[in-house]
């Protein structure tokens, strides 16, 4: 037995290095720098393995520098753009299964974003995420466009308004938590929550109240908000091992917890499109959800020739919405708070411009059609957020039918791509570039999204005036797209939007957020502190913070 084990160990690397040989060979022929790695990042078992892995090489007496730099799924975090000023606007890594390809070159970005049929999407990268069915993240060419065209649908005006004032009702609910729990921690939890509720309730009419981590954990584990709750927090382990497996008594108890979430959760999901399907055959309009909308779509006269969803592609294409609006919101929502704590100055700055947005603390006056174009500030706050702590680190693209040509303006050269090679415009080093963003690209500053006209005159004009003619910067195309860009770009980027700057106007209207100072610390010792936590990010489908809910922070009402 250990003999057949050793012999298919050996054939194994035999096989990996002649694949990676000719990988090299390939990338040689491009005739750019690379770099030369043993295993792909992106394969399931180095992803499971990946800290012990990097452990037992830490416990080593030489290093392994670019295996432990670009090796790590997080380095593009990490690196930003250091490897793309070292190497120029195209580099590669070479694997023995995979060519990676990063590209930093704006106006090659966008045509590879364009060019749709010559750059396609690696469905296979996707693939863990039909954990219910086909999707429109996990489908290309013109089966994307039938989910495409009917997931987008309902992510209209009449939803942000909804997303609008629940955002403010639970950001408020959790405001009345945090205000008068004193100095705690746990802000994490609370964004993660706050997030859910948001998502359940304005896309399956799941109104849910704010409750604590401790409030949470009396409610029945297999209720709606609690099943989809487990089905998030375990959405890795999920994708990976099928449900029905993890509730094998092998498993530890919360392993099985999960693979039964997925099944109650399944549930929930078939009684809301039966009822929905119930309304729509009574000749009534539904309930104006995201299921009452996907409902619709699947129900059509037999003679007609319009395109539809499945059951499954209904329940699939729902797993990803909530996976995407949850996970991603939720991450983005922490970094901002702590960012803010970090920055009491940038609370100030917002601070004004809701104030003078909404002079009445009523928070059922704040309309949304009338008050979200003006909170730009705020907006800016989510945009620079998200340019510097992307949900995505990068838009895998993959090289299909045949090799292909692309143009590097900035460098004006032109390489061939061989069929296969996996494509990947570099988000983050693009949207931290000098020279995109000369005004210190990894700086965290919001103020760089506002632009003043040069005819405002700041002496005769009023805040009220100023604050008016603020404009929000446009940045070069190809420079930023933590939401992807094109036609495959992300439906509910301003769901996410309308969420985080409701949630926003609610808190810091009358409140200010601080961190509780440690022990010796000052001020500027805490923000040190504050912001190694935000920098302390891992990735396992999204980028999020390692700890946020150790910190602590305090919530102070301002007059």
């Amino acid at each position: 037995m250990l003999l057949i084990i050793a012999v298919a160990l050996l054939g194994w690397t035999l096989y990996s290095v002649v694949c990676l040989v000719g990988n090299i060979r390939r990338i040689q022929k491009i005739g750019i720098p690379y770099h030369v790695i043993p295993c792909s990042p992106v394969n399931p078992l180095w992803i499971l393995l990946e800290p012990l892995i990097f452990f037992i090489l830490g416990l080593l007496p030489f290093e392994f520098g670019r295996i432990n730099h670009y090796g790590r799924r997080t380095w593009q975090f990490t690196d930003k753009a250091q490897s793309h000023m070292r190497m120029g606007d195209a580099w590669a890594i070479a694997t023995p299964n995979e060519i990676f390809v990063y590209i930093c070159d704006a106006d090659a970005i966008t045509d590879i974003i364009a060019r749709r049929a010559d750059f396609v999407r690696p469905i296979e990268l996707f693939t863990l995420l039909n954990v219910f069915g086909p999707n429109v993240a996990t489908t290309e060419g013109a089966d994307w466009q039938r989910h495409r065209k009917i997931v987008a649908a309902p992510f209209n005006e009449s939803l942000n308004s909804f997303v609008w004032r629940e955002a403010l009702t639970q950001a408020q609910s959790m405001l009345a938590t945090r205000a008068t729990a004193g100095p705690s921690g746990g802000l994490g939890t609370d964004t993660r929550t706050l997030a859910l509720n948001v998502l359940a309730a304005t896309g399956f009419k799941r109104s849910t109240r704010f409750q604590s981590a401790q409030e949470a954990q009396s409610e029945d584990p297999r209720s709606y908000a609690q099943s989809l709750k487990t089905v998030m927090l375990n959405t890795f382990l999920i994708m990976l091992i099928p449900p029905s497996v993890l509730k094998f008594p092998i498993f530890p108890s919360w392993c099985r917890r999960a693979g039964e979430a997925v099944e109650d959760f399944k549930q929930h999901m078939l009684n809301m499109f039966n009822t929905e399907k119930a309304l729509l055959d009574q000749g009534k309009p539904g309930t104006g959800t995201l299921m009452s909308s996907f409902v619709r779509e699947s129900t059509v006269d037999p003679k007609s020739n319009k395109t539809v969803l499945t059951l499954d592609e209904i329940l699939g294409n729902i797993y990803v919405i909530n996976f995407a609006g949850h996970d991603t919101t939720a991450g983005s929502l922490t970094y901002v708070l702590f960012l803010l704590a970090a920055y009491p100055n940038i609370q100030e700055w917002i601070a004004e411009e809701i104030r003078t947005v909404f002079p009445n603390p009523d928070r059922d006056t704040w309309d949304y059609k009338e008050a979200f174009p003006r909170l730009k500030r705020c907006l800016a706050v989510v945009l620079e957020t998200v340019r510097l702590y992307p949900p995505i680190l990068a838009l895998p693209k993959s090289v299909a039918p045949q090799s292909t040509s692309l143009r590097l303006p900035e460098s004006n050269r032109t390489i061939v791509l061989p069929k296969g090679t996996v494509v990947l415009p570099s988000l983050l080093a693009a949207q931290t570039h000098p020279k995109y963003w000369p005004d210190e690209p990894t700086t965290w500053n919001p103020r760089r999204w506002i632009e003043t006209p040069k005819s405002t005159d700041a002496t005769t004009s009023t805040p009220e005036d100023h604050l008016a003619a603020e404009e929000i910067m446009e940045p070069r195309a190809g420079s930023y797209f933590p939401w992807s860009a094109g036609v495959q770009n992300c439906a509910g980027r301003k769901f996410a939007q309308v969420e985080i700057v409701a949630a926003m106007a609610a808190w810091f209207r009358e409140y200010r957020v601080r961190p509780v100072m440690e022990d010796g610390e000052d001020f500027e010792k805490a923000q040190a502190r504050i912001l190694e936590s935000t920098n302390d990010s891992y990735q396992l489908l999204v980028m999020q913070m390692r700890d946020p809910d150790s910190a602590k922070f305090v919530w102070e009402r301002v007059e």
